[in-house]
């Protein structure tokens, strides 16, 4: 599966949560599906260019992770998060197992370097979908060293089968201004230590 994505995010104060999601469901969102616990595997070379390309906002740039979602070991999805020349898009696949490297063709051999999990709500109003994350955990792949983020992320996008209009795509929730935000990029900053080819020598041997 391969789909253009066109979203908004938007970071809360971890203490807001009740609030944030009384005021969805009080502004004519309704749950989507049930919460779930999902813990996504991202990788990257040992020149962390995926992680160096989406902090530098350049284009061609990937993002490449393993994704499971409530604790099943044997489902897992393979995704690659893609901004090219035509905008962003995102390809899916099932596989097995976690792959021990990815061999990709802008990035070469790439590694699992730090797992990320969390909670997530899904909301929509058949017009929109509102995704909204806490509990948001890194932790090192190799170490097992975990770290905490203090945010709440809450997404916004079109909902499948919406046609694509940009004032609705745009519209400021609860009058919100989006901001450009990745977890994985948090995690990074969080967790890697000064000495990044030390910490890679260790790591692929």
């Amino acid at each position: 599966m391969n789909s253009k994505r066109i979203e908004n995010k938007y970071i809360l104060d971890e203490r807001s949560k009740h609030k944030i999601i009384n005021k969805i469901l009080n502004s004519g969102y309704f749950e989507l599906y049930k919460e779930r616990n999902i813990e996504s595997v991202y990788y990257d070379n040992i020149k962390l260019q995926s992680f160096n390309d989406s902090n530098e906002g350049s284009v061609p740039r990937k993002k490449i992770r393993i994704r499971s979602y409530d604790g099943f070991k044997n489902d897992f999805n393979y995704e690659i998060k893609e901004v090219n020349a035509n905008g962003r898009f995102k390809s899916v696949k099932k596989v097995s197992s976690l792959p021990e490297k990815c061999i990709d063709d802008i990035y070469r051999v790439m590694y699992p370097l730090v797992i990320i999990r969390y909670k997530r709500k899904y909301f929509t109003n058949n017009f929109i979908r509102l995704t909204l994350d806490w509990e948001i955990n890194y932790q090192e792949f190799k170490s097992k060293k975990i770290y905490k983020s203090r945010h709440l992320v809450l997404e916004s996008k079109l909902s499948d089968g919406t046609k694509y209009n940009e004032e609705l795509n745009n519209i400021k929730i609860f009058g919100l201004n989006n901001i450009s935000f990745s977890k994985y990029k948090e995690a990074i900053n969080l967790s890697m230590p000064f000495n990044q080819i030390k910490f890679w020598k260790t790591y692929v041997q």
